[in-house]
């Protein structure tokens, strides 16, 4: 794809070329017009800094309008596509209309002057629009069908900026034809001012995205370029007839409007999802890389929220987020070095810090993209939930990507643990990619793991399976691990290793206390997070050897940085399965069922995972496969179903505990 676009550009140059081998013969002088017609000198400049001007606005504009768009969209490519083609599709109808103006007008920098002034005004008007027709930011989270869903962003992104394009986009190609109406070498002209626009449109790209929205945020980007654009329409050559003076006033007017009434400063940066209480704002950050921002929700707990919906982790999910860092350090107990992919809230790289629980952790790196999320946890995270990761000598935070990370700096480590990444976000694909699997297995130390957890909640089957897939063409050994056991809410971590082969024995633990436990024990009132993850449990969150069990992944395609099949499926995916299944995700039943059959390939027997271990570490692992099942029954209301898998459970768990 990219080759192609290569070859179309070059095409256009060699083109371009071929018919400028002549010199450009003069267009010969309208009849009845003077040597006055011709543009003046000051007005060329005027004309070169106008045409500047509009592609710095437009593309300035298109930079924020994109951020605005991030609070309510999913922010997957297609979200970002669908912007730029109302983009696109407003400044064609624009240029349509500016070539029949040019066509009428006598005196063109009036007409500039009124093209300018209605701009302005709308500018001034746009955030108010944009407010309205996302009902305050309200993120976008249905169901409909992929056609529906589509549209419905295309009818939001034409009533929210399309009318403003549209007369934004009048103004550069007006200039075109009028430069191209009133000089004699028009090629010449109209190439030159092809490139000063070209050059506003990288400038006003540039600064958009690293300068204004940091410094102002996206209103008051908004705001600023308003302010330059009716500051423009005011230094026009347009004469001071009565239509310049009108356009004069009315740009004046404007600008009052964008300060007092219309100031779009006051808005929020998110809003609240349908149904839900809003969140109370502790702090935001605008940046290049997206608006953070850290909340306090009615319940009191804290989190911290990327670019309208998405939420990195709270204090709430405390537990589960620990666990990230607990689980593979269980089953890996001689772990010294660690990189963590991704920081979010900072509780899983700071319970690897735990000095009694992982003597043995001496170095941590945590590499965080935004430099944003890594203010927000250090300053609205409970700092007893964070551990020692701001302030212990062994943590090291990396404000830079991962991936890159990892490719770039040589550096290898025990346990590389990747977080959790939501897979129909732009760029999260590249972080379930092969490439990316196959650097972060040269980065593993000898008898290393690398750890990826998935968001099961937000994965169909089809993702799950096609990251399974991948996972297997990068590792000798991949296994899978539970997080939690709570249905329609699962995570699970797939674990890579290099070699095949047992995971260490854990420790045997207090068996006495483990029995009683669950004696006397009832489903009914029982809690899917009734069973603490503990060292001597471990084998209870094992779901099964996915390399013993590769063959039901064989359909799967493998997502690679060329291929990048979970960015562009995921979105259209499972709207796809929500037309014709209840369940969309691979949790609850689905999962099960999975699990089930990873079994039924490679029984827990056979497994090489569990060669040398004692038996009750097999019983260990059956009685995690009852409680899930049970957990998943009870919640659908199958009580048959939950009646035998509690029994296989207890029954199960007691000989685990021997």
């Amino acid at each position: 794809t990219y080759g192609l676009a290569i070859l179309l550009s070059v095409a256009t140059a060699a083109a371009a070329w071929w018919y400028s081998r002549e010199e450009e013969r003069p267009l010969p002088e309208a009849p009845g017009t003077s040597p006055d017609a011709a543009i003046q000198a000051r007005e060329r400049w005027a004309l070169a800094g106008l045409c500047f001007f509009s592609g710095f606005v437009v593309l300035a504009l298109e930079v924020v309008w994109t951020r605005v768009f991030a609070q309510v969209h999913e922010n997957s490519v297609y979200s970002y596509a669908i912007i730029l083609i109302v983009v696109l599709v407003g400044l064609a109808i624009g240029a349509g209309i500016s070539s029949v103006v040019a066509r009428v007008v006598t005196r063109p920098w009036p007409a500039l002057g009124v093209m300018t002034v209605l701009g302005g005004g709308l500018l001034t008007l746009g955030p108010g629009m944009l407010m309205h027709v996302t009902h305050g930011l309200e993120p976008v989270h249905t169901l409909e069908s992929w056609d529906d869903y589509v549209g419905g962003l295309f009818d939001t992104g034409f009533r929210g900026i399309g009318i403003l394009v549209v007369a934004l986009g009048m103004v550069f190609p007006f200039l075109m034809k009028v430069a191209e109406r009133e000089v004699r070498l028009p090629g010449r002209m109209l190439g030159r001012l092809l490139a000063i626009n070209t050059a506003g449109a990288i400038a006003g790209a540039l600064l958009g995205g690293f300068v204004m929205l940091p410094a102002w945020g996206m209103w008051g980007s908004l705001r600023a370029l308003t302010l330059m654009y009716l500051a423009v329409s005011l230094l026009l050559p347009m004469g001071w007839g009565r239509l310049g003076i009108g356009c004069r006033v009315a740009a004046v007017g404007f600008l009052a409007l964008a300060f007092t009434a219309l100031d779009p400063t006051g808005y929020p940066v998110m809003g609240t999802p349908a149904g839900k209480q809003a969140a109370k704002v502790l702090q935001a950050w605008e940046s290049g890389g997206g608006t953070v921002v850290a909340v306090e929700r009615p319940s009191g707990h804290r989190a911290i929220v990327v670019d309208g919906g998405y939420a990195l982790g709270s204090t709430e999910a405390y537990v589960e987020q620990a666990n990230q860092a607990r689980i593979p350090l269980y089953l890996f107990p001689d772990t010294e070095t660690i990189c963590f992919i991704g920081l979010g809230t900072g509780m899983t790289a700071g319970a690897a810090l735990d000095e009694e629980e992982f003597p043995k952790v001496s170095r941590v790196v945590s590499c965080e993209l935004t430099p944003a999320v890594v203010e927000a946890a250090k300053k609205w995270m409970p700092p007893q939930l964070t551990g020692g990761v701001f302030d212990d000598p062994r943590s090291q935070i990396r404000v830079e990507d991962g991936r890159h990370f990892l490719m770039a700096s040589g550096e290898s480590f025990d346990m590389i643990n990747a977080d959790l990444f939501l897979p129909y976000r732009r760029g999260a694909g590249s972080l379930y990619s092969l490439d990316h699997y196959r650097v972060a297995a040269e980065r593993l130390n000898p008898g290393g793991v690398f750890v990826q957890w998935l968001p099961l909640y937000q994965l169909t089957e089809d993702e799950f399976g096609t990251i399974v897939r991948t996972m297997l063409e990068a590792f000798g050994q991949v296994t899978m691990w539970r997080n939690n056991f709570e249905p329609g809410q699962e995570k699970v971590a797939l674990i890579g290793r290099l070699e095949d082969g047992p995971v260490p024995v854990p420790p045997p633990g207090k068996r006495e206390e483990m029995q009683r436990a669950v004696e006397g024990l009832d489903w009914r009132g029982t809690t899917p997070d009734m069973l603490r993850v503990e060292p001597e449990a471990i084998p209870f969150m094992y779901a099964g050897n996915l390399t013993a069990a590769a063959g039901l992944f064989d359909d799967y395609p493998v997502n690679t940085d060329d291929r990048p099949v979970i960015e562009f499926q995921t979105p259209k995916r499972f709207r796809e399965v929500a037309a014709d299944d209840e369940v969309i995700w691979c949790v609850g039943p689905k999962l099960t069922r999975w699990i089930d059959r990873i079994f039924e390939t490679s029984p827990v027997e056979k497994d090489p995972v569990w060669a040398g271990h004692p038996e009750a570490n097999r019983h260990m692992v059956k009685a995690g496969l009852a409680f899930h099942r049970a957990m998943v029954a009870k919640a659908l209301g199958d009580f048959d179903e939950v009646d035998g898998a509690w029994e296989a459970f207890q029954r199960e768990w007691v000989m685990g505990a021997r």
